[in-house]
C-alpha cells in the first residue's frame, strides 16, 4: 500500500459522496421545477437523462486521457468546480434551455470521478485491500444518494418553512432554488483535501512517467471486444433498467399517493442505505461462496444469478397500492443493484491493463452512459406516449426496466467464461512485468 493511501481513499469517498448529492436534489426537486417552470415530462426526463448521459459520454474519456498524463489532483478541482457550477445554475434556471445547460455542466465535471476514484485504487492497495477500498466506494457512492434524497427532501421541505423568514433578498429564489446553492457549499473544502491526496500516478524507477500509447489501448479494445462488449453493454442495460426506478420513483409516490418532497426524500433514502448495506454484504458473502469453485469467474456468476433473482421485483413495481410498497419495492431492487455494482470496479480493474485501466474505465462510462444514462429520457418519452393518467408513468417504468434486465441477464451468461479467460491473462502478464529486473 502506498503512503498516504487511506486519507487518498477517504478524501474521494467523500467527493464521491457529495457529488451525487447534487444529483438527487435535481430528482427530489423535479415536481417544483416543472410546475414553475412549465416542464413536461419529456423535458425532464431529458433534463435527468440526455444531458448527463450525453456529456458524460462527451467529457469522460478527454478527462481520463487527462488523468493518464499529468497531476490528478487539478483534475479533481476542476472536476469539484465545474459540477458546482452547473448546481448554483440549476438555481438560476428560468427555463428549459437554462436547466438543461446547467445539468451538462454538472454531467461534465461528474464525468472525470469515476474513471480516476477507480483508477487509482490497484495503484494505493493490493489484494483484499483492493477489495474493501472497491467496496467501499460502491457503498459511498450510493449513500451518497441516500442522504442527498433525504437530506434533500428535509432541506426543500425546511427551506420552505422558514422562507417567509429568510432575508427579503432570498425570498426572491423558490425554496427549491436555494436548496440548490446550499449543496454547492462544500465545494471549498473538498478542493483543498484533494490537493492534500496522493493521486499522482506512481513513479516509474527513472522518475519518469510510464508511457501510455493510443495503440497499446485501441489494440487492446479490437483484440478483446466481444469480452469487453458483453460486459460494458450488459453493465449498461443494467443501469437503463435500474435508473428509470431511481429517476422516476419520487415522481410516481407524489403523483399517486400525494407524497411530499420531505416523505420521498426519508423514504427512498431509508430504503437506498438499507438497500446498499445489505447488497454490499450480499456482494461479499457471494464472491467469497463462489470465487473458490469459479475462480476468476465468479464476478460474472454473481452477476447474472443475482439479476436473476431481482426479476420478480420488476413486475411487482406496477401494482403498489401505497407509496410505502414503492419504497419496500426499491430497498429490494437496491440490494440486487448494488451486489451487482459494489463488483463492477473490481471487474473494470481485472480486465484492463495498468496502461489502460483510467481508459477502459472512461470506455466503460461512455457505454453506459450512451445507454443507461438514457433512461430517465425514455420513461418520460414512453409515459407521454401512454397518455396523462396517474398510473401510466410506473408502467412506463417497467415497459423500459423489463427488457434491459433480460438483456443483462443473457449478457453477464454469455461474458461470464471469456472474463475469466481475459481476467486471468492480464494477472499473468502484469506479474511478468513486475518479476523482470
Amino acid at each position: 500500500m502506498r503512503k498516504g493511501g487511506w486519507f487518498t481513499l477517504w478524501v474521494m469517498l467523500a467527493i464521491s459522496l457529495f457529488a451525487f448529492v447534487d444529483r438527487q436534489v435535481l430528482v427530489l426537486a423535479s415536481a417544483p421545477i416543472a410546475g414553475e417552470l412549465g416542464l413536461s415530462d419529456g423535458q425532464i426526463g431529458v433534463v435527468q437523462g440526455l444531458a448527463f448521459a450525453v456529456f458524460t459520454i462527451l467529457a469522460s474519456y478527454p478527462l481520463a486521457w487527462i488523468a493518464d498524463r499529468f497531476d490528478r489532483r487539478y483534475v479533481i478541482c476542476g472536476c469539484i468546480a465545474t459540477w458546482t457550477i452547473g448546481t448554483a445554475a440549476c438555481g438560476f434556471a428560468q427555463n428549459f434551455e437554462q436547466l438543461f445547460c446547467a445539468a451538462v455542466l454538472i454531467a461534465a465535471g461528474e464525468a472525470g470521478l469515476v474513471p480516476i476514484s477507480w483508477a487509482i485504487v490497484p495503484d494505493l492497495f493490493s489484494g483484499r485491500k483492493r477489495v474493501l477500498a472497491n467496496s467501499l466506494f460502491y457503498f459511498f457512492a450510493y449513500l451518497g444518494i441516500s442522504l442527498g434524497l433525504a437530506l434533500g427532501g428535509v432541506a426543500l421541505s425546511g427551506l420552505e418553512r422558514i422562507h417567509g423568514q429568510l432575508p427579503a433578498s432570498l425570498q426572491t429564489f423558490s425554496p427549491w432554488r436555494l436548496s440548490f446553492f446550499v449543496v454547492c457549499l462544500p465545494a471549498p473544502i473538498l478542493m483543498m483535501l484533494a490537493m492534500r491526496a496522493t493521486l499522482r500516478r506512481p513513479e516509474t524507477p527513472d522518475k519518469a512517467q510510464p508511457a501510455v500509447r493510443n495503440d497499446e489501448f485501441s489494440s487492446f479494445l479490437r483484440t478483446n471486444v466481444l469480452t469487453i462488449g458483453s460486459i460494458f453493454v450488459g453493465l449498461a442495460t443494467y443501469v437503463l433498467a435500474f435508473g428509470g426506478y431511481l429517476a422516476w420513483l419520487p415522481v410516481v409516490a407524489t403523483r399517486l399517493f400525494g407524497t411530499t418532497a420531505a416523505e420521498n426524500g426519508f423514504g427512498l433514502g431509508l430504503a437506498t442505505a438499507l438497500g446498499t448495506v445489505g447488497g454490499v454484504g450480499l456482494g461479499l458473502l457471494l464472491m467469497r461462496q463462489f470465487i473458490a469453485k469459479h475462480g476468476p469467474s465468479a464476478s460474472l456468476r454473481v452477476m447474472w444469478i443475482t439479476v436473476l433473482a431481482g426479476t420478480p421485483f420488476i413486475f411487482l413495481f406496477p401494482f403498489i397500492a401505497a407509496a410505502w410498497q414503492g419504497y419496500l419495492l426499491f430497498s429490494g431492487l437496491m440490494v440486487i443493484g448494488t451486489a451487482i455494482g459494489s463488483l463492477v470496479p473490481g471487474v473494470l480493474q481485472d480486465i484492463a491493463p495498468a496502461s489502460v485501466r483510467a481508459r477502459v474505465t472512461a470506455t466503460y462510462t461512455i457505454v453506459q452512459g450512451l445507454i443507461g444514462g438514457s433512461a430517465p429520457s425514455l420513461v418520460g418519452w414512453v409515459s407521454g406516449g401512454l397518455g396523462h393518467q396517474p398510473r401510466d408513468l410506473i408502467f412506463a417504468v417497467t415497459i423500459v426496466a423489463l427488457p434491459s434486465w433480460i438483456a443483462a441477464l443473457c449478457l453477464f451468461k454469455f461474458a461470464e467464461r471469456p472474463f475469466g479467460r481475459l481476467s486471468t491473462l492480464v494477472a499473468t502478464q502484469a506479474a511478468a512485468t513486475e518479476a523482470k529486473p
